[in-house]
């Protein structure tokens, strides 16, 4: 059975557009690595991650919820998991990953990230790595840990990668595929 790694942002990208294409360059390398993809199961960066796993040979898990009114997840799921609300859909996500690749998205994945902050901080996250992806995120960890609202030993646990490449390779130093 291969080790999760979750991958996080936005619902809105549609195929072919750059983030879409990028999600699906990073579930295509993480597959390639042995990884299975898990991510919220939906749109933009969840089906690009999806399909760029299952295109390399992969496993894509998606994390559903019924309380978000979609009707359920993306084609290029191999499984489907559906909690009953977001709150139990954000715990599942993060329990059942060994690491977590983030791109751009809005208030819930920023809301993901923050989630693996706060547990960081109470020594919940056992030190599985959390991976920034792209441009959008430079500067953002230091203005919140400059804003005291970021400490800095989760700031020193967050990478930064400016490519899927280089995303996957640092997922891979800290995790290895079982």
């Amino acid at each position: 059975m291969a080790t999760n790694v979750a991958v996080f942002g936005s619902s809105e990208p549609k195929a072919g557009e750059p983030l879409y294409e990028e999600a699906r360059r990073v579930g295509f390398l993480l597959a390639k690595a042995g990884y299975a993809v898990v991510n919220g199961g939906y749109s933009g960066v969840m089906e690009g991650a999806s399909r760029g796993a299952r295109e390399a040979g992969g496993t894509a898990i998606g994390v559903t919820s019924k309380d978000l009114g979609r009707a359920g997840g993306n084609s290029y799921l191999s499984v489907e998991h559906a909690e009953s609300n977001l709150f139990d859909r954000t715990r599942r996500l993060i329990e059942i990953s060994s690491a977590y690749i983030i791109l751009p998205g809005k208030a819930g994945t920023l809301a993901e990230a923050s989630f693996l902050w706060a547990l960081h901080r109470g020594r919940l996250l056992n030190g599985r790595a959390i991976v920034l992806l792209g441009p959008f995120w430079s500067g953002f960890v230091e203005q919140l840990v400059a804003r005291n609202l970021l400490e800095p030993g989760q700031a020193a646990i967050t990478m930064h990668a400016a490519t899927p490449e280089e995303a996957v390779d640092l997922v891979r130093r800290q995790v290895i595929p079982t």
